[in-house]
């Protein structure tokens, strides 16, 4: 199977992060497309070597973004804000923050990954999103593809279990919504009862037809690999998904703020909203997994404990932690 990484955001504290990136991403068959904005007093080409150095030959391409190298793009931010009617202060907002910028990165980027597979001529299978101030804390090694329906049968059993020991109603959707928040490893289904399992459908998703015909497990077991989903931390940080679905999301790079579903909230214009309702028009049920504890490692200055995630050595601490954004 086939992988390809969109690694996108500023550096930052990148340097701390790869050590995980390249223990739970990449792996065999896994190629790296990133696009980067330098925010460091070291140079592009100092910066170069040392992803070379880290990732070598998995790496495809290397884009930097900057305001400077790509101007075309500031005029269309501007004639796209002039398009969406929004609040002065909201349209700023989207004007100096990175909101925009992260949906042309990966813009970017992902065009550097289809001319991969024209001259190729071999399509990726999977695409995982990844940023350069994040981690995951698990492998992302694809196994969930592979069970049995004996394997998820038992693995509905053991997320049944947990939720009632955590006083949670076993309803089919509240099961399916923690079954598959915790597709990623084994070590969440213990951190079941602090965890945000929270589900977007799509209209056309494929479980609810299948549970027609056979039994929920069975369902299931077909939806993994068949289903119409994406698999999302905390919301656009980290996502994964099937190549196959992945079309619209990017032209969110050029064309943001023109998503807007009939039940989006009042912040449907932020990068959330607009990532949720790509996925809806894209027909693509979102699963999307968090918890109150690594949601604090998206908090800024003095609120932001290293030692609440990391020991001095960087291990994580906490054996149930999925991801965290590593602020210093």
């Amino acid at each position: 199977m086939r992988t390809a990484v969109i690694f996108t955001g500023a550096l930052r504290t990148v340097k701390k992060t790869m050590r995980y990136f390249k223990q739970n991403v990449l792996r065999p068959n896994v190629q790296v497309f990133i696009c980067v904005q330098n925010d460091t007093a070291e140079s592009e080409d100092s910066w170069n070597q040392w992803f070379k150095g880290e990732i070598g030959g998995q790496i495809k391409s290397i884009d930097w973004f900057s305001l400077e190298k790509y101007p075309e793009w500031v005029k269309l931010r501007d004639l796209q804000l002039s398009h969406i009617h929004l609040p002065e202060m909201w349209s700023n907002y989207l004007r100096s923050s990175g909101s925009m910028i992260e949906y042309f990165q990966l813009q970017l980027a992902y065009m550097k990954m289809c001319y991969d597979e024209q001259i190729s001529g071999c399509k990726y299978d999977y695409i995982i999103r990844a940023r350069t101030d994040s981690i995951y804390a698990k492998p992302v090694d694809f196994h969930w593809l592979n069970w049995t329906e004996e394997e998820v049968a038992k693995r509905v059993e053991d997320v049944k279990e947990e939720m009632e020991q955590s006083k949670i109603e076993t309803s089919a959707n509240t099961i399916l919504n923690y079954f598959m928040c915790t597709i990623l490893s084994d070590d969440l289904i213990p951190n079941i009862q602090r965890i945000y399992a929270s589900r977007y459908d799509c209209e056309g998703d494929l479980l609810p037809h299948l549970q027609k015909e056979v039994s929920f497990e069975k369902a299931l077991h077909q939806y993994i690999t068949k289903g119409r989903y994406m698999l999302t931390l905390r919301k656009n940080n980290l996502y994964i998904v099937r190549r196959s679905l992945f079309y619209l999301i990017p032209s969110l790079g050029t064309m943001y703020g023109f998503h807007k579903s009939a039940d989006s909230d009042n912040y449907w214009f932020n990068a959330e909203g607009q990532f949720r309702d790509a996925c809806k028009y894209s027909c693509i049920t979102l699963y999307d997994y968090g918890t109150a504890f690594e949601e604090t490692s998206l908090e800024y200055g003095n609120k932001w404990i290293h030692a609440k995630f990391f020991d001095p050595n960087f291990n994580c601490i906490n054996p149930y932690m999925l991801y965290c954004v590593v602020r210093r």
